[in-house]
C-alpha cells in the first residue's frame, strides 16, 4: 500500500445515550458524559476533518439530555456532524432535532476532499414519524401488510421517496468522481450488527448500494456490541456505544483512494478495507528444496536460498505446510496474506521421504501410507478429518487429499494412492454437477475453514458450481465473502452465496439464485409457502424444500407434543396450492433414504412434474466437504451460469450422483423434463458413467413399476449404454435408476423424468392458499411423521381438510 496521506480522516463515536438514571441491561446511563469528555479528548490529539455521532445522543427521560452531550462534544477541535437516533425523537421533533444538530434536515449530505457523506434519517418513517402524518400512516400500513417480518419498534426506514433522493444523490457522486459514505442510526447490513437489528427496508437499500461501486461505506450506531463486515465492496461499520463501554471507546476512519482503513480506540477494533480484491503473494523462507503448499492448494518449492513464493486468490487468512526429505513435515497455520518473511523450521526426520505426484488437474485423492491416511490441512494446520472432536459434537473422519494437480507428501512406509472417478465428458456435454445446499461453517468449529479453503475442495471434488450457507469463514478475518464468491469464480467453476430460508419447524428451503440476505421471520405468521414466493420465487430464484422426508432433531413444543425439525411439514402444501413453485424436490438427501422412491412414484402419479435433486448438506467446520459419501445434482444447460442453475432446475432438467456416478437419460432424443406426445413408437437412451469393472443394475421405472432391467459390469473407462424402441400411447412418464449390486438398496445415480402427455391429460387441481393460513391445518402439518407425510392418505387428508376450510371460508363472506 502506498504511503499517500488519507483523503479524509473523521471520528466515529457510537451511542452516547445520556441520562440521569441508574445503569441497566449493560448501560451507563450517568457515567456517558465523562466518558464522552474522555472520548472526545482522545480524538482531538489527532488531525480530524469531522467528527460523527450516529445517533441516540440522549435516552429520552429529559428534554436537557441532547443538550448536554452536544455541550462535551462542542469541545471537539474537529466539527460535529449527527445523525438522528430513535431516542433522540421520544421527546424532541424533527425540527428541534435540526436546530440541535445546527443542519436544515435530518437528511442532507456534504464533501470534504471528494468524499461526499450522506447522512440518513434511519427513522424516517417509523413509530418516531410525526403524529398524524403521512409518514406514520405509512409506518401503520407498512407492519400492517407485512405480519410475517419481525419489525422491531425502535427501528424504522427511508420513504420511498428518500431511497430515490439517495440514488439520485449517489449518481450525481459518482458522476462527480466523487467517494460515497453512507452515515446514519440504524444499521442496514446484519452482518455488521445483530440478526434482527437493521433497518426495515434493510434490502431495498442493499440492493441500492450494490448498483454504486464508488459508494465504499456504511457507519452506524443503534447496535450497542458494535460490528463490522464488508458486503459488495461496501464496508458497514456499527460503532459500539459510549454507554456501553468501560473507557473512552471511537473510531478514526480514514479514507484512501484505493482503501478505507479504521483505527480502534478503546473498546474498538481496526481494519482495513481494500477498494480491490486481487490475488495476494505470501513470501518467506524454508528449507532448500522442501515443497511448501497453502491450505488452497497453491505449492511452491523452496530455492537453493530457500526463499519461496506463493500466490494465493486472495487476500485473508491461510495455513501453510512444507514437505522435504529427511525432514519432518511442518506447519504454519494462520497466515494473513500478502505476508512477507515467513519462516518455516522444519525438523530433522531421517526416516521421512519426500513423495510427489501430478494428477494433471483437479483432483481427489485417498493416500495410505503404512496403512494410515494422508490427508490434507485446514487453516489452523490440523489434519483435516483426523480430529477427535468431543463428546457430542457433530464431526467425521475424512481421509481425503486434494490437490489442484501437483502435489506432494512425505511418507515413512509404503504408500498406496487411489484418484477418485471423473468423467470430464458430462461438463462437455452440458451437465453440471453442483449442490445448493452446503454449509461453510455450520458451528461445530472443529477445523477452521473460509471461501478459498472451501472452493479448492469443491474443485478437486469435480464441482462445476456450489452454493455455501451459514458462515462463510471461522479464521476471524474480515473479508467481503460476495466478492470474494465471484473472485474465486471461474469460466468452469461457478460459487455463490445462499442462506436455508425459510428454516423452522414447518421446513427446511433451499434455494438458487437470489442473495443471502433475509429478513427476520415469524414462522408462526406466514407460511413458508408464502415466505419463499415473496422472498425467492418472485425475486427470480427457485426454492426447493431440502431433505423433505430426513425425520431427525426431534423436538418437543410447550404441550410436550413431538415434531421433527427436519422433515418438510409443509410438502404437501406446496403441491397442493403452487406446483410451479415446486419443480424439484430433494428427495435423496441420503443414497438409501427410505420411501424416498416411493413417495416421488405416488406424486408423480398423480400428475405433478417433479424432478429429483441430491444435496449434501455439507459442513465443512466438521469435516464434511460435500463430496464426502454426499449426493449432488446434475443439471443440464447449455453453458454454466446462475441463471442455467435456476432455469434448470425450473426445467427440471436434473440427475443425482452419487461417488462420482451418472446418468444420462432422454427419450428420442430429448432429456429429463422433457414432455414428449406418445405416438407409437420410441427409442429410449441411457449413458452410465461410473468406476470400472463394477457390476451395476439399471432400472428403468414407467409409472411407479419396473419396465426395464439391465445388469451390466462397465469396462475399463467406467462407461456404458443402453439404447431400445418402445411403444407408448398414454400418459405416462419413464425415469432411471442405477445401483450398484454390491449394494443393493443405495443409489448411485437417478434421472428426473421424461413425459408423455397426450390431449386428454389433466393437469392436477390447484387449491387456494389461504391467508392468513389456519392454525388448526398448521398443526395438523407440524406433527405429521415422514411415514405419515409419505403415505397417500395424508395427501388426500390434507386437501380434503383445505377444501373444507376453503368451503367455509367462502361461505362465512357470503
Amino acid at each position: 500500500m502506498n504511503t499517500q496521506p488519507p483523503l479524509v480522516s473523521f471520528g466515529l463515536i457510537g451511542d452516547p445515550q445520556y441520562a440521569d438514571r441508574p445503569p441497566m441491561a449493560g448501560r451507563c446511563y450517568r457515567n456517558a458524559l465523562a466518558l464522552l469528555a474522555g472520548t472526545v479528548e482522545r480524538l482531538n490529539r489527532e488531525k480530524l476533518d469531522f467528527v460523527a455521532v450516529p445517533g441516540d445522543l440522549g435516552d429520552g427521560l429529559g428534554t436537557d439530555e441532547i443538550a448536554r452531550v452536544i455541550r462535551v462534544l462542542d469541545r471537539s477541535r474537529a466539527p460535529v456532524r449527527y445523525a438522528a437516533g430513535n431516542h433522540d425523537f421520544v421527546l424532541h421533533t424533527e425540527q428541534e432535532l435540526a436546530r440541535l444538530f445546527n443542519v436544515e434536515t435530518l437528511f442532507y449530505n456534504f464533501a470534504v476532499n471528494g468524499v461526499r457523506f450522506h447522512v440518513l434519517n434511519s427513522l424516517e418513517v417509523s413509530r418516531f414519524s410525526p403524529p398524524g402524518s403521512e409518514r406514520a400512516r405509512l409506518a401503520a400500513q407498512y407492519r400492517s401488510l407485512h405480519p410475517e417480518l419481525l419489525l422491531r419498534d425502535w427501528d424504522g426506514m427511508l420513504a420511498a421517496s428518500s431511497r430515490l433522493r439517495l440514488r439520485r444523490e449517489l449518481e450525481m457522486s459518482r458522476a462527480a468522481g466523487e467517494i460515497s459514505v453512507i452515515l446514519c442510526h440504524v444499521p442496514v447490513y446484519s452482518g455488521a450488527s445483530g440478526d434482527n437489528a437493521v433497518a426495515w427496508d434493510s434490502a431495498e437499500l442493499l440492493e441500492l448500494f450494490d448498483g454504486f461501486d464508488h459508494l465504499k461505506a456504511c457507519f452506524a450506531g443503534h447496535y450497542h456490541p458494535g460490528g463490522c463486515a464488508i458486503r459488495n465492496g461496501v464496508l458497514h461499520k456499527t460503532v459500539r456505544a459510549i454507554c456501553n463501554a468501560a473507557m473512552p471507546t471511537a473510531v478514526i476512519a480514514r479514507v484512501y483512494p484505493d482503501r478505507l482503513e479504521l483505527e480502534g480506540i478503546g473498546e474498538e477494533s481496526g481494519a482495513c478495507h481494500p477498494y480491490h480484491l486481487g490475488p495476494a503473494t505470501i513470501r518467506g523462507e524454508a528449507p532448500a528444496g522442501a515443497v511448501v503448499m497453502a491450505d488452497s492448494g497453491e505449492l511452491a518449492e523452496a530455492g537453493p536460498d530457500g526463499r519461496f513464493e506463493l500466490t494465493v486468490p486472495a487476500p485473508g487468512r491461510y495455513a501453510l505446510k512444507a514437505v522435504a526429505s529427511g525432514m519432518a513435515d511442518a506447519f504454519v497455520p494462520m497466515v494473513q496474506a500478502p505476508a512477507e518473511g515467513v519462516r518455516i523450521a522444519m525438523p530433522a526426520d531421517p526416516r521421512r521421504r519426500l513423495v510427489r505426484g501430478d494428477a494433471g488437474g483437479p483432483a481427489t485423492l485417498r493416500i495410505t501410507e503404512g496403512g494410515r491416511p494422508v490427508r490434507w490441512f485446514d487453516l489452523a494446520g490440523n489434519g483435516y478429518g483426523g480430529a477427535a472432536a468431543a463428546p457430542g459434537v457433530w464431526n467425521e473422519y475424512c481421509d481425503r487429499f486434494w490437490t489442484s494437480g501437483r502435489y506432494a507428501f512425505s511418507a515413512t512406509g509404503p504408500v498406496e494412492q487411489e484418484t477418485g472417478p471423473y468423467h470430464p465428458e458430462l461438463r462437455r456435454r452440458g451437465w453440471f454437477k453442483g449442490d445448493f445446499h452446503a454449509h461453510l461453517i455450520h458451528g461445530e468449529n472443529t477445523y477452521r475453514a473460509n471461501l478459498p479453503f472451501a472452493a479448492f475442495l469443491a474443485r478437486a471434488e469435480h464441482y462445476d458450481w456450489l452454493y455455501l450457507a451459514a458462515g462463510f469463514a471461522n479464521d476471524g478475518a474480515l473479508a467481503d465473502h460476495h466478492r470474494l464468491a465471484r473472485r474465486l469464480s471461474t469460466p468452469d467453476f461457478l460459487l455463490r452465496l445462499n442462506t436455508e430460508f425459510p428454516k423452522n419447524c414447518h421446513g427446511h428451503i433451499g434455494n438458487a439464485g437470489v442473495g443471502p440476505e433475509f429478513p427476520a421471520c415469524n414462522p408462526e405468521a406466514a407460511t413458508n409457502l408464502e415466505l419463499a414466493r415473496r422472498m425467492i420465487h418472485d425475486r427470480g430464484g427457485v426454492a426447493v424444500p431440502v431433505h423433505p422426508l430426513y425425520e431427525d432433531g426431534i423436538r418437543r413444543d410447550k404441550n410436550g407434543r413431538a415434531f421433527s425439525w427436519m422433515s418438510g411439514k409443509e410438502l404437501l402444501l406446496w403441491l397442493l396450492c403452487a406446483p410451479d413453485m415446486t419443480p424439484c424436490l430433494d428427495l435423496f438427501y441420503n443414497d438409501d433414504t427410505p420411501g424416498a422412491a416411493e413417495f416421488w412414484f405416488m406424486l408423480l402419479n398423480r400428475g405433478y412434474r417433479i424432478g429429483c435433486t441430491a444435496t449434501s448438506d455439507a459442513a465443512f467446520d466438521v469435516g464434511r466437504p460435500p463430496g464426502l459419501g454426499r449426493g449432488s445434482t446434475f443439471i443440464q444447460m447449455p453453458e454454466l451460469s446462475e441463471a442455467g442453475i435456476v432455469q434448470g432446475l425450473r426445467e427440471r432438467r436434473t440427475m443425482v450422483s452419487w461417488d462420482g456416478a451418472a446418468l444420462l437419460f432422454g427419450i428420442d432424443g430429448h432429456g429429463p423434463g422433457t414432455i414428449l406426445k406418445p405416438t407409437g413408437k420410441h427409442r429410449l437412451q441411457a449413458e452410465i458413467f461410473y468406476r470400472p469393472d463394477r457390476q451395476v443394475e439399471l432400472r428403468i421405472i414407467r409409472c411407479g413399476r419396473l419396465f426395464e432391467r439391465r445388469l451390466l459390469k462397465l469396462p475399463a473407462d467406467g462407461r456404458e449404454s443402453v439404447e431400445f424402441e418402445f411403444e407408448e400411447h398414454e400418459d405416462s412418464w419413464y425415469l432411471a435408476l442405477l445401483q450398484e449390486t454390491a449394494e443393493p438398496g443405495r443409489l448411485r445415480s437417478a434421472a428426473s423424468p421424461v413425459y408423455f402427455r397426450t390431449p386428454h391429460f389433466r393437469e392436477p387441481e390447484i387449491l387456494p392458499l389461504p391467508v392468513p393460513f389456519p392454525r388448526e391445518l398448521r398443526d395438523w402439518m407440524k406433527y405429521l411423521t415422514v411415514k405419515e407425510l409419505t403415505r397417500p392418505e395424508s395427501f388426500d387428508e390434507l386437501k380434503r381438510r383445505l377444501r373444507k376450510f376453503l368451503s367455509g371460508s367462502t361461505a362465512s363472506k357470503r
